[in-house]
C-alpha cells in the first residue's frame, strides 16, 4: 500500500516536471523561433510627463512560416498605454527570414525618475502556443543619461549659394555623429555613444531673418550616422554686400555638450552688367547692334533674358534669352533693327536684364545708352545736289575751252 502511494507521488512529480517544462518552451516558429527588439523609440530620451513613441520589429529567424504571430506590450511603471486596448497586436504571418514592424506609445508619468526603466514585450507564433517574455530598458530623462556621442557640423549649403539682398532661399545644414562603435568604456564603466538631439535652432543677423522655427525631439544620431537640417532665410532689402554670421544653436541631452556654430551666409547685390561691343550707330533705315553680357555674381545665374527698347525702332528677336550663366561668364548677343518711325540722329535706348537667383526673380534697367543714327536725306536735296554738281562741271568745262581758244589765238 505505502508502495503503490509512493509511486503514485513520484508519477506525479514527473508530470509537474514536464508541465514546467512545457510552460517555459520560448514561442518557435516551424523550424525556428522569432526576435523581437525595439529598433527606436522617440524622443530620445523618453521625457517626462509626455508619450513617447516605441517600435518593435520581430523577425522569424526560423526556417518556415510563423503562421499567426501576436505580439503583447506589458508596460511597467513609470510607462502607461494611450489605451489598453492596443497592447495586444497581430499582424498575421511572417515568412522566414521576413519582418514585422509594430508601433506603440506609452506615456512617461509625471513623477517618473530620470535613468532607465523597463518595459515587457511577450509574442507567440500562433494561438494557444506558449507566450514567450523579454525585457526592454528605455531611458527617461533630459540631461542625465550616460551617453557619449559627439556632433560634428560637417557641411553648410545655401541656396542660392551667394545671396542678393531682398532674397529669400534655404540654409541646409548637415550634422555627423563622429562616433565609430557602439559603445566606449571610460574608466571601466560602459557608454553609448549615441548623439541626441533635444532641440536645434538657426538663429539670424542683422541682415538676415531665419523664418523657420527651431526643430525639436529630433530623436538620436547612433555612430556615424548624419541628418541635414533646412530653414528657410530671407535677406533684407539693405543688407550691406559681405558676410552675415548665423548660430547654429544645439540642445543635446547626457553627457553631450550644448553647442554653437557660425554659419556663414554670403550676400552680393552685384548683378547682369551689359556692354556694347560695337558702337551704337545704325543706318537710316537700321542695321545691327550687339552687346556683351556678362555675370559679376558670384552665383550662378538661370533664365537670363536680355531686352532693348527704343522708341521708333524694332528688334529682332524682341528678346534674347541666354539661359544659365555661370559667375563672370560672359556671353554676345545681337539683335537686327528697323528703324520704323522718323528718330532724330539719336534715340534713348533702354535694356531690360531678367534673371533668377535661386527662386528669386531680379530685373534690371539701363537707361543711360543712345544709338546714333545717321540722318536721311530728303529725296528733292537730292536732285538739286546733282543739278548743281552738272553746272559745275559745264563752266569747268567751258573755261579750259575757253582759255585753250585764248593760248591758240
Amino acid at each position: 500500500m505505502i508502495r503503490g502511494t509512493a509511486n503514485k507521488i513520484r508519477y506525479l512529480s514527473i508530470l509537474t516536471i514536464l508541465a514546467s517544462a512545457i510552460m517555459i518552451t520560448p514561442a518557435t516558429a516551424a523550424g525556428g523561433a522569432l526576435k523581437v527588439d525595439i529598433t527606436r523609440y522617440e524622443p530620445y530620451p523618453a521625457e517626462i510627463g509626455k508619450y513617447v513613441d516605441i517600435w518593435v520589429n520581430v523577425k522569424n529567424m526560423g526556417g518556415g512560416t510563423a503562421e499567426d504571430v501576436t505580439i503583447e506590450l506589458m508596460p511597467k511603471y513609470p510607462f502607461t498605454l494611450d489605451s489598453s486596448s492596443n497592447a495586444r497586436q497581430n499582424k498575421g504571418s511572417i515568412g522566414t527570414e521576413s519582418s514585422a514592424m509594430y508601433e506603440y506609445r506609452l506615456f512617461v508619468a509625471d513623477d517618473a525618475k530620470p535613468g532607465t526603466h523597463e518595459i515587457t514585450i511577450r509574442y507567440q507564433d500562433d494561438e494557444g502556443t506558449t507566450w514567450s517574455e523579454r525585457d526592454f530598458e528605455i531611458k527617461v530623462g533630459t540631461d542625465t543619461l550616460d551617453s557619449r556621442g559627439t556632433l560634428k557640423l560637417e557641411a553648410i549649403k545655401t541656396d542660392p549659394e551667394v545671396f542678393i539682398p531682398g532674397d529669400e532661399g534655404t540654409v541646409t545644414i548637415t550634422l555627423t555623429n563622429t562616433a565609430s562603435q557602439y559603445s566606449v568604456t571610460i574608466n571601466g564603466k560602459d557608454y553609448d555613444t549615441n548623439a541626441q538631439l533635444n532641440e536645434v535652432e538657426l538663429i539670424g543677423s542683422n541682415g538676415i531673418v531665419v523664418t523657420t522655427d527651431s526643430y525639436h525631439d529630433m530623436g538620436v544620431l547612433g555612430p556615424d550616422d548624419s541628418i541635414e537640417i533646412s530653414y528657410n532665410v530671407h535677406v533684407s532689402d539693405d543688407a550691406a554686400d559681405g558676410t552675415e554670421h548665423l548660430n547654429l544653436a544645439l540642445t543635446g541631452s547626457s553627457h553631450t555638450y550644448n553647442a554653437k556654430w557660425n554659419i556663414p551666409v554670403r550676400v552680393e547685390s552685384a548683378g547682369i552688367k551689359i556692354i556694347p561691343s560695337k558702337p551704337l550707330k545704325l543706318a537710316c533705315d537700321g542695321g545691327k547692334i550687339e552687346f556683351d553680357v556678362a555675370n559679376t555674381h558670384s552665383s550662378m545665374f538661370t533664365s537670363v533674358s536680355i531686352e532693348p527698347q527704343v522708341e521708333g525702332i524694332t528688334f529682332t528677336p524682341t528678346e534674347y534669352f541666354i539661359g544659365t550663366m555661370d559667375p563672370d561668364e560672359l556671353f554676345t548677343i545681337d539683335f537686327d533693327c528697323e528703324v520704323t518711325g522718323n528718330p532724330s540722329d539719336a534715340a534713348d535706348l533702354h535694356l531690360y536684364a531678367e534673371y533668377r537667383n535661386g527662386n528669386n526673380q531680379h530685373e534690371r534697367a539701363i537707361n543711360n545708352r543712345v544709338i546714333e543714327i545717321e540722318p536721311l536725306v530728303p529725296a528733292g536735296n537730292y536732285s538739286t545736289v546733282m543739278i548743281g554738281a552738272a553746272l559745275l562741271l559745264v563752266v569747268v568745262v567751258g573755261a579750259g575751252v575757253y582759255h585753250r581758244k585764248r593760248r591758240k589765238n
